[in-house]
C-alpha cells in the first residue's frame, strides 16, 4: 500500500512539472531576445603574487609585489537569445574593480619605472557562453549553469593586452512578467601567470563575480 501511493505520489508531481514546462513552453518562446544590465561585486586576483607575511624577505622584496588592494563594485551588459526555455546563447560584457598593485622602493619594479611604487590595473571581459537552464519544479524559477570562453583585457603601464579564458557560472532566473527578466549569478573566469623574475608583467588575474541582472525580452 505504502509503495502504490508513493507511485501516485510521483506520477503528480510529473504532471505537475510536465504541465509547468508547457506551459513554460508556450511563454518564454514569445520574447526569446533579452538585453539587460549587471551590477554586483566583482574581485581580481593579483594578491596571489604577494607572499605570505611570515615568507617575505628580501629576495621577495625585490621581485614580487608586497600590497595589493583590490575588489569592490562590478557592472555590465549583456544580451541573449533563448532557444528554448533551457537553453540560450549569452554574450556579455563585465568591467572589474581597479586594482592597485604596491611594491618596495627596493624592487625591481621601482628599478626599472624611475622610482615608482605601484600602478593600477583595469580588468574587463567580454564573454559568450552557453546556459544550460532547468526549471525548480512547481515554480518558474530556472537554475543554471553556464560555459564558455572569456576574452580578457588587462590595461596598466605595465602591459595591455587581450587573452582568451575558459569561463563557467551559475545561478538562478525568473521572469518578473513576460517581459522582465531577473537573474542572481555567479561568474569565475580562469587566469594566467607563468614563473619568471618579474611576475606582474605577464600576470592575468582570476576572477571572481557575483551580481543581480536586470533584462528586457523581445
Amino acid at each position: 500500500m505504502k509503495n502504490y501511493f508513493s507511485s501516485i505520489g510521483f506520477i503528480i508531481l510529473l504532471f505537475l512539472v510536465d504541465a509547468n514546462a508547457a506551459f513554460a513552453d508556450a511563454n518564454y518562446a514569445k520574447y526569446p531576445f533579452y538585453l539587460g544590465v549587471t551590477g554586483g561585486y566583482g574581485k581580481t586576483t593579483w594578491q596571489g603574487l604577494v607572499p605570505p607575511e611570515n615568507k617575505q624577505n628580501v629576495a621577495t622584496d625585490v621581485f614580487t609585489p608586497k600590497y595589493v588592494n583590490e575588489g569592490g563594485a562590478l557592472w555590465g551588459l549583456f544580451g541573449g537569445y533563448e532557444f528554448l526555455p533551457y537553453f540560450a546563447l549569452e554574450a556579455a560584457y563585465l568591467r572589474y574593480p581597479n586594482a592597485k598593485i604596491s611594491f618596495d622602493s627596493s624592487s625591481l619594479f621601482s628599478f626599472e619605472n624611475n622610482g615608482l611604487t605601484y600602478f593600477t590595473s583595469k580588468t574587463e571581459t567580454i564573454s559568450l557562453m552557453a546556459k544550460i537552464m532547468m526549471f525548480i519544479p512547481l515554480t518558474d524559477v530556472r537554475a543554471y549553469s553556464s560555459l564558455g570562453v572569456a576574452e580578457v583585457h588587462r590595461s596598466d603601464p605595465i602591459n595591455e593586452h587581450w587573452t582568451g579564458s575558459p569561463s563557467f557560472g551559475a545561478g538562478f532566473n525568473y521572469n518578473l512578467t513576460e517581459r522582465v527578466m531577473v537573474e542572481l549569478g555567479a561568474v569565475y573566469t580562469a587566469g594566467k601567470g607563468q614563473s619568471e623574475l618579474n611576475p606582474v608583467e605577464d600576470y592575468f588575474p582570476f576572477l571572481y563575480s557575483v551580481f543581480l541582472q536586470l533584462a528586457y525580452r523581445f
